[in-house]
């Protein structure tokens, strides 16, 4: 009887796995900062008529902080008109924050070549929200203690800046305007792809600047010498009662008539384009015989009836 003769096979794979942490929020850039990531791998096979099940240890791998952010000019062009001298010219910029923490940013302007002035910076504002500029009620931006971004999300700001007098008409300032992470900034460290300021990230996760280095983008300051400015007055009231022989008797009554008087005036060089004038009557008043009425211009009877002519009520 020959004997039988049994070879024991130990056989190993060893199989590489390659995983990217997805976006597991709606706007933010990839896993949150901070997530802690468990796997575990089981094998099973057959042995004797049955099934038998291995695990293998528990890995965790903990996500760090990405730092990311966009910013970009609001203002149509990138281009914003203002007068030569003008103490208050404010440029206007979103700031995203594409990362996957919490994030704040320093916020920076410089001057580039190749333009005929340079403007010098005086206060940068952060939007209260309604996306108009006001001083009085817009926050004053502190780049001690820059306001934090959550992932996904964007603020507004307005860079304000002095342009100096004595300008000519279409000269410009090109300006730059930047946002370095305020962790970077404090830390010291250059903020190229892939540079980390350690335990300084989210959960005290690393900080690690992602692909697009510094945000930057640009936006111009153009001159325009020319300026528009209008005045309101009141000429005659006439109460149509006939006291002392005439109706102007300077008495706004009830049924009284006034006259109004609108002044225009343009100063400087260049060209105004498009100038509308618009004057909104409050309830209490009407245009006398409606829309056929006349409106003088320039000395020159307009019809109120819209589309005959410039005028129109």
């Amino acid at each position: 009887k020959k004997g039988a003769s049994t070879m024991n096979k130990l056989i190993s794979w060893t199989s590489l796995f390659l995983a990217s942490l997805f976006a597991m929020q709606s706007h933010g850039a990839g896993t949150s900062a901070g997530t802690v990531i468990s796997n575990q791998a089981t094998v099973s096979y057959e042995v004797g008529g049955g099934t038998v099940t291995a695990n293998s240890e528990t890995v965790t791998v903990t996500v760090q902080e990405l730092i990311n952010a966009n910013i970009v000019s609001q203002d149509s062009n990138k281009t914003v008109s203002v007068s030569s001298p003008d103490a208050d010219a404010v440029l206007k910029f979103l700031i995203s924050n594409t990362g996957n923490g919490n994030e704040a940013f320093v916020i920076s302007q410089s001057n580039l070549t190749d333009d005929e002035f340079d403007a010098t910076l005086f206060k940068i504002y952060l939007d209260d929200g309604d996306g108009v500029y006001t001083p009085g009620t817009d926050p004053v931006y502190d780049n001690d203690s820059p306001t934090s971004i959550a992932s996904g999300e964007s603020i507004t700001v307005w860079v304000s800046s002095t342009i100096p007098d004595s300008l000519s008409n279409n000269d410009t300032a090109k300006m730059q305007v930047s946002a370095l992470s305020k962790t970077f900034s404090d830390a010291s460290v250059e903020p190229t792809a892939g540079a980390v300021v350690p335990d300084n990230g989210d959960g005290g996760t690393d900080a690690i600047y992602g692909g697009s280095g510094v945000a930057l983008d640009n936006a111009t300051f153009l001159v325009s010498a020319i300026q528009v400015s209008i005045t309101k007055g009141i000429g005659d009231i006439n109460d149509n009662l006939g006291a002392n022989g005439t109706n102007v008797s300077g008495q706004a009554v009830p049924g009284a008539e006034v006259d109004y008087s609108l002044t225009v005036t343009v100063i400087g060089t260049g060209d105004a384009i498009n100038v509308t004038v618009s004057d909104p009557l409050p309830t209490e008043l009407t245009l006398k015989d409606g829309t056929s009425g006349i409106i003088t211009v320039d000395g020159v009877d307009n019809t109120a009836v819209s589309g005959d002519d410039d005028a129109s009520y």
